[in-house]
Order: structure tokens, then C-alpha cells, then sequence
């Protein structure tokens, strides 16, 4: 059985800035859902990240090899059905779908949200109803909704909840008490750093959860990764969402308390 090639698994650790180890496990995960071997695996996740990959790929063997050229298979959406009509042909009411990702973040951070709901449509191919994000216009709550009830819904039910931390948010009772709630689910959570806040400052009980830096090009990559990981979803290549990961840099950063950044000038 051909084995993980280290130099390229130490390549991959150093561009997303995680321990081998960690990105060993990953791999094995990428494997399994792409149905190959894991040093075909690799080599995929390598190529993604836009590592060079020609040794790794002339000590691979030719069954192996031949794998990496096969297309990737893409689960098809499914297919959405007429509701049925009532008594008196009027259509009833669609139940509401779970979220796939809530976005927990103060109002005053607006344009980074928009920023990472853009970022997370392009790399990961997921439609707008999938994603919650209350301040951004065509993610946010239906009119007419409990906006309380719903957001604990959403804290409860989604696959995942992104909680931004910046100035701000640490400043909002409302997303402190939405990262709570979700860290007392025991489901995915993923605390993501902003305008110059550091892992040093997350406080209540998200404190020890490995958080990542949206200043941080590795970081994001990582990022997109583990959602898609979690998601079960294959992120699309690198250049396809490079933009709207420049995008997301330039919010974290002006994510900053004025005074903050004046200071660091």
C-alpha cells in the first residue's frame, strides 16, 4: 500500500498553518469522500491548495495516478416538488428547511458578514437558502418571523454556526449569547477573528475552541476546508474564490475599532 508522501504533507501543514497530524486525519476524510486512496487524496488537496505537485505525482503509482484523473463526482441537487394543494387549491405553507450555516456576528460588522456569505457561495457552491446571516439582504430572516425563536432555531438545528468575533461583537450580548447557546449544543462551531482581535481574547466558554484568523489568507483556506469537510461539500480549486477571499481580508481588517487602528499605523 502506497504511503503519504511527508514532504507534501508538511507542504500542506505549513500553507494552512496546522500540525501534520491534524492534516493526516484530513486527508483520510478527503479519501473517503472522493473514494480514492489517501495519497491520491493528498496530492488532490495539494493541487487545490496550488502547491506544486509533480514529484509527489511521478512516486505515486499508476493505479494511483490514474485516480487524480478521474472527474469528480457531484452529488445532484435534488428535485424540489409542487407543495400539495388544500381543500380549496390554495398551496399550504412550505415547512421551513434547516440551515446549513448561521452566521453569528453584531449588526455593526454588516460588511465583512457580506463579505464571508459571498466567500462561502463561491467556494462552496451552496444556495442562499442554506445560509442564515441576519444583517445581509437575501440571508436574512423571512418577514413576519419570530426573530428570536427563529435564531435559536438556527443555533440549535444548523449543520454549523460561524461566530465573527471582532470589537464589536464582543461588545453585543446578543452574539455571546448565540456562541454560548451553540458551544452548549456540542455541535460545530467555529469561532473566526476579526479586526485585530487575537485567540487570547475569546472569553465564556468558547474560549478554548481553535479559532481562525479571516486576516489570515491560510487561515480562510483552512477554513473552507473544514466547512467543507464538515458539509460534506468539495470546495471548489483556489483561483475560483481567490477574489472574495481578498475581499474578506480587507473587511477583517477595517473590522477594527478606529482607535485600534490608529494605532497600529
Amino acid at each position: 500500500m502506497a504511503r503519504l508522501n511527508q514532504t507534501l504533507l508538511n507542504k500542506v501543514a505549513k500553507r494552512l498553518g496546522k500540525d501534520p497530524k491534524y492534516i493526516r486525519e484530513q486527508v483520510s476524510r478527503r479519501a473517503s469522500r472522493e473514494g480514492v486512496a489517501s495519497p491520491a487524496a493528498l496530492v488532490m488537496w495539494a493541487r487545490d491548495l496550488g502547491i506544486g505537485i509533480a514529484s509527489a505525482l511521478d512516486k505515486l503509482p499508476a493505479p494511483l495516478q490514474q485516480q487524480l484523473s478521474v472527474p469528480r463526482v457531484v452529488a445532484p441537487r435534488p428535485v424540489r416538488r409542487t407543495a400539495p394543494r388544500g381543500p380549496r387549491g390554495a398551496r399550504r405553507r412550505p415547512a421551513r428547511t434547516g440551515k446549513w450555516v448561521f452566521i453569528s456576528h453584531a449588526s455593526a460588522d454588516r460588511k465583512l458578514a457580506t463579505a464571508l456569505v459571498e466567500l462561502l457561495r463561491s467556494a462552496l457552491n451552496m444556495t442562499a437558502d442554506k445560509i442564515l446571516c441576519t444583517s445581509v439582504d437575501g440571508y436574512r430572516l423571512p418577514a413576519g418571523s419570530d426573530t428570536d425563536e427563529d435564531i435559536r432555531g438556527a443555533i440549535l438545528a444548523s449543520k454549523t454556526v460561524i461566530g465573527i468575533v471582532t470589537p464589536a461583537s464582543r461588545e453585543s450580548t446578543y452574539v455571546l449569547i448565540e456562541l454560548g447557546a451553540r458551544w452548549g449544543t456540542r455541535k460545530h462551531l467555529v469561532p473566526v477573528l476579526a479586526g485585530g482581535i487575537g485567540p487570547g481574547e475569546l472569553g465564556g466558554p468558547v474560549r478554548n475552541l481553535n479559532a481562525l484568523d479571516l486576516g489570515s489568507r491560510p487561515n480562510i483556506h483552512q477554513l473552507i476546508g473544514d466547512l467543507g469537510t464538515e458539509l460534506k461539500i468539495e470546495p471548489e480549486r483556489p483561483e475560483v474564490f481567490e477574489e472574495h477571499i481578498g475581499r474578506v481580508i480587507r473587511a477583517s481588517r477595517a473590522a477594527a475599532h478606529p482607535r485600534r487602528r490608529r494605532r497600529t499605523r
